[in-house]
């Protein structure tokens, strides 16, 4: 080991060292006694190097906040041009706190409000009807079910009322327990639905009974003494053969059916009883006859009926 003379300072040290250890100790001695003297110069140096550590986290904080800047403004249009679909944004209206958002000014019509009562379809007005009675079978309805086959039984198929009033009820067996019971004429014998026969005028006539599919045929002969005889109608009477003017109603039992029209088909006006008196205004053909009676209060009522319950008075 050789010992080097130090130029500077005129110490000698070791060449193990590469520069001089006493120049260096008095170099640092003297930077220290210059920031005691000098503290500005201590600071700004100190700034300097505190400085040189914040720099980059600046520089990155900058860059971050650029970034979020141009995302706000241009977010839309980067997202659209590389493909991202924009979803619409819904309006939110503003509302201040405390208060109510306002409610639109139209709203639907309410007609119980507008004083306007809802228009309801012109009904045609319904016939003056009087209260139906129980009426004869029609002609047609006897017709119908004598041409069904036998196949019912009867508690009795002949027999006789003696006197006018004089009533008789015939049981049925067999079939359904539904029975519909017709009279050929109600003007000689009529009948109810549970089978009670009751006689009006002297005659002879068929009482029916039918389940819908089967029937059974009762006769019964009327023969009181005194009494009027009645005839059994056979065909419609032929047209013309009642005059226009004052009749009465015939053979019409509790009662016969007015209709709208000359057939069974049209709508039934109101029911006459027996014995009451009407005009005959025309002949309808095929046996009716177009009429005028006293309807509901008094009024005058037009409608048809079949020329076997008519008779001129």
């Amino acid at each position: 080991m050789a010992m080097i003379h130090c130029p500077k300072c005129g110490e000698k040290y070791s060449d193990t060292y590469r520069e001089c250890p006493f120049c260096e100790e008095e170099e640092a001695l003297l930077d220290g006694e210059e920031i005691r003297r000098s503290p500005r110069r201590g600071r700004r140096a100190a700034h300097s190097r505190q400085f040189n550590l914040i720099t980059p986290t600046l520089i990155v904080l900058i860059l971050l906040m650029a970034g979020l800047l141009i995302y706000l403004l241009y977010g839309d249009k980067l997202s659209e041009k590389f493909g991202g679909e924009k979803t619409p944004e819904t309006p939110v209206e503003d509302v201040t706190p405390g208060t109510m958002p306002e409610e639109p000014d139209t709203q639907e019509p309410d007609d119980s409000q507008s004083g306007v009562m809802p228009e309801t379809p012109d009904e045609p007005d319904a016939p003056v009807q009087e209260p139906e009675q129980p009426a004869e079978q029609e002609s047609s309805d006897y017709e119908t079910a004598a041409k069904l086959p036998d196949g019912l039984s009867l508690s009795t198929k002949d027999f006789t009322l003696k006197s006018l009033g004089e009533s008789h009820t015939i049981r049925v067996s067999g079939g359904s327990s539904t029975y519909q019971w017709i009279s050929q004429d109600d003007g000689i014998a009529s009948v109810d639905q549970s089978g009670k026969v009751v006689a009006v005028s002297n005659g002879t006539v068929n009482v029916l009974v039918t389940d819908g599919s089967k029937k059974a045929v009762c006769i019964v002969r009327v023969n009181a003494p005194g009494g009027t005889t009645a005839t059994t109608p056979t065909a419609p009477a032929e047209s013309g053969s009642l005059k226009a003017g004052p009749a009465v109603v015939v053979n019409g039992g509790n009662g016969v059916r007015v209709r709208s029209g000359p057939s069974t088909d049209h709508e039934i006006l109101a029911t006459v009883p027996n014995g009451a008196d009407i005009q005959i205004v025309e002949s309808a053909g095929n046996g009716w006859y177009k009429i005028t009676f006293s309807g509901v209060g008094g009024k005058a009522t037009t409608g048809y009926m079949k020329g076997d319950f008519l008779k001129n008075s």
